[in-house]
């Protein structure tokens, strides 16, 4: 692709520079063709002259002004003939007057423009004469082909064109919002790292009940060598001085989550979510889009139970992005759903709700108690425990009405707003 634009200019040079020697190939040989007809003409007038002028009377009898109008007649790019004696005088002239004529030291002459016309003179009887000039190129032997020429020029100028504004609207406009399936996609320079199990005590909701993360799973232990192995020990290359070991590290070092996603259920790790969560408000802050953030629980269920596993694949696989849904306490689940309005974010979990519903119906006793949370960032500069903290109060109302169901907190920009003023 890089070598068509090359291509494609030395062909449109190859076809500019054929399209110009056409014509000129054409007119050259309509002038040479034009020339042999006029030397043949003037041969077979010589030859008529020689034939019916022997004195300086006969050329002005009948027979040889019958021989001249049957040439002129037949000769259309015949344009003036002349006769002369031996002093140089006109013995006769046809046209009686053109505007060819010129009058010379020598008597009668031509003026004819070059290259179009040419002249022939040749000897008669009794020293006289015979002089003619004849067209070589006529006007429409050289309109044709220069009009084929630029036509042929103005379509290969018209296909080039074409062509250029084809490859410009075919190039890809630099999207304005990339891809959130990665952070490398997002254009952010979040990176995932392994937090603190324990969250900070500024955290809003660091001290609600729901908030209780499982334990993280131990290292399985080290198996035991075999009893012929601990008879004749194999022998082991002695470790580098740069080697560390999993003694050498401090003590909880290894302790977290293991990768981004849990092997389960397929969701983030809870310790993950403040931190993409933050990220994801600065880049919609930046896009003045709008952002939304779902906390969804199970009662009756906890983390490892068979209708937990179903509830949260079933929550992940309903959303888009699958690296924005996370783990949430020990029988919830909190997504982060993108360029989304509270109101969207309400119809999209209503038919959740009903999805969730049918799958599960029967599996829980007394039915199924599935409750949401709702909030937005809509428009205001908050931070994640802030919009954490929403959604967790919408999550607590819904909880309350003891039916499950789904609850949006709305929040009012204005009054957000004077509400920092005032602090």
């Amino acid at each position: 692709m890089k070598r068509e634009p090359l291509l494609i200019a030395i062909c449109s040079f190859v076809v500019i520079g054929a399209i110009v020697a056409w014509p000129v190939l054409r007119v050259a040989k309509a002038l040479d063709s034009g020339e042999a007809a006029a030397r043949a003409s003037f041969s077979e007038l010589r030859r008529d002259a020689l034939n019916t002028i022997y004195a300086p009377e006969d050329s002005v009898d009948g027979p040889w002004r019958a021989k001249v109008a049957g040439v002129w007649s037949a000769q259309p790019n015949l344009l003036a003939v002349i006769v002369k004696d031996s002093g140089g005088e006109v013995l006769y002239a046809r046209p009686g007057s053109s505007p060819y004529y010129s009058r010379t030291d020598d008597g009668l002459g031509f003026e004819r423009p070059e290259g179009s016309t040419t002249r022939f003179s040749g000897p008669i009887s009794s020293g006289m004469s015979v002089e003619a000039l004849y067209v070589t190129l006529t006007q429409e032997a050289a309109f044709y082909p220069i009009r084929d020429g630029a036509v042929a020029l103005a379509s290969l100028l018209a296909l080039l064109v074409a062509w250029l504004l084809a490859a410009t609207n075919a190039k890809p406009e630099p999207a304005l919002e990339a891809a959130r399936g990665t952070p490398e996609a997002a254009g952010d320079d979040w990176e995932p790292s392994i937090p603190e199990l324990i969250p900070p005590e500024s955290s809003l909701y660091a001290e609600d009940p729901f908030f209780d993360d499982a334990p993280p799973s131990e290292a399985a232990p080290e198996p035991e060598p075999a009893a012929d192995d601990q008879a004749a020990p194999a022998e082991r290359p002695e470790p580098k001085a740069s080697f560390i070991g999993r003694d050498d590290l401090p003590e909880g070092s290894l302790d977290g989550p293991r990768g981004l996603f849990d092997a389960e259920t397929g969701l983030g790790w809870e310790a993950y979510l403040r931190e993409r969560l933050s990220a994801e408000l600065r880049r919609s802050a930046s896009f003045e889009q709008d952002l939304s953030l779902l906390i969804a629980s199970i009662d009756g269920a906890e983390r490892g139970d068979e209708e937990f596993n179903l509830f949260a694949s079933s929550v992940r696989d309903y959303f888009s992005f699958k690296d924005m849904a996370f783990l949430f306490g020990n029988n919830g689940a909190a997504l982060i759903l993108p360029n989304m309005d509270v109101d969207h974010a309400l119809r999209m979990c209503g038919e959740l709700m009903k999805k969730l519903s049918a799958s599960m119906a029967g599996r829980l006793p007394g039915g199924v108690g599935v409750c949401m949370g709702l909030s937005s960032r809509a428009g205001r500069l908050v931070d994640a425990d802030r919009i954490i903290g929403e959604s967790m109060a919408a999550l607590s109302k819904a909880r309350s009405d003891g039916q499950g169901g789904i609850m949006a907190f709305r929040p009012d920009p204005e009054k957000f707003r004077a509400y920092l003023a005032g602090q």
